[in-house]
């Protein structure tokens, strides 16, 4: 017999609060810079101010199986200071590869959609090829905390 995956599904970060501490690790792991202990940052309360339902900040994870694999927000940008952004998008290094930003990505594009926004940004230095493939464009560069240069990405909804 052939085991059938299972389809991530995209659900509120309201509804996985419990998940909060691991993902305050994951966000500390993955961008130290900002943070980090010495970083300007609190990821524990970014991510708890993205408890909503129904408005900015949102955050929302992918979920398989009642496990998190993936997070990400809309909410303001600290850097650019455009809203709403995506912010925070990050998978399980153990999950990369399967499509889970993608699914986060659209999932973003309707959400704020639904919440009336008409259009959606984004500042990376990773998504790039990602967002271009998916109908994104281009709006410039921007320098992060740490000094990395990345670029924004806005998508018209």
């Amino acid at each position: 017999m052939v085991a059938i995956p299972k389809e991530m599904e995209i659900e509120l970060l309201a509804d996985h609060s419990e998940s909060i501490p691991m993902l305050t690790d994951w966000y500390v792991t993955e961008w130290e810079p900002y943070y980090g202990v010495n970083g300007p940052g609190d990821a524990r309360a970014d991510l708890e101010s993205r408890r909503n339902r129904e408005e900015v900040p949102i955050g929302f994870v992918a979920t398989e199986d009642g496990e998190v694999y993936g997070v990400a927000a809309l909410d303001r940008d600290t850097v650019t200071g455009l809203t709403p952004s995506v912010v925070g998008l990050l998978v399980s290094s153990s999950q990369r590869g399967r499509g889970i930003a993608t699914d986060l990505l659209e999932s973003a594009e309707s959400l704020a959609k639904r919440l009336g926004y008409r259009r959606l940004y984004v500042s990376t230095t990773v998504l790039g090829g990602l967002l271009i493939r998916m109908g994104w464009y281009s709006l410039g560069e921007v320098e992060f905390v740490n000094g990395e240069r990345g670029s924004i990405y806005a998508r018209d909804l």
